[in-house]
């Protein structure tokens, strides 16, 4: 895979990122794409001269868009952590259901979609791991623990790297 197939990626992990906190949902390949389009009026100096605008596009091919929503999960597990810190405590939640959504998408996908695409599924197991441990931890233990000391216990187990289908207790 080339540095083009990873920036990519990544501008897909960040528009889809920007969308979620803006809106709350996963954008759309067409959305992406739509915003791919732009339009070059030919009136420079040395040009060809033709008349009206020309239309310029990139498009996002759907392993891409997958790929960077995989990438996205990481970055939705950091927002939970963080949201605990700042005593935010429906955020994790929310991110929760979202998550679970996902998996349940690239879970459908499974082997029979790109290589890549089966490779991510791991990180995103994890991802989705360590968000339902917060929510189980907020759930069951959170009135035990002040909510300024939230944020550690979960930046704690976050740096621990445990597998996320052994439960953190």
């Amino acid at each position: 895979m080339g540095t083009t197939e990873l920036g990519i990626q990544e501008y897909v992990e960040a528009v889809s990122f920007h969308h979620f906190i803006k809106h709350r949902s996963l954008i759309s390949l067409e959305e992406i794409n739509a915003r791919l389009v732009f339009m070059r009026e030919n009136k420079g100096e040395g040009e060809v001269a033709c008349t009206g605008p020309s239309v310029l596009t990139f498009q996002i091919t759907p392993t891409d868009y997958l790929l960077g929503v995989a990438d996205l999960t990481g970055e939705l597990m950091r927002m939970c952590i963080s949201s605990v810190g700042n005593g935010d405590i429906d955020t994790p939640f929310q991110l929760s259901g979202f998550l679970r959504q996902i998996h349940d998408g690239f879970s459908y996908i499974g082997n029979t979609g790109p290589y890549e695409v089966s490779k991510k599924l791991h990180t995103l197991r994890q991802s989705l791991g360590k968000v339902e441990d917060a929510c189980y931890t907020l759930r069951v233990r959170g009135s035990e623990i002040p909510k300024h000391m939230l944020a550690d216990v979960f930046s704690s187990r976050a740096a621990a790297h445990l597998d996320p289908d052994e439960p953190m207790v």
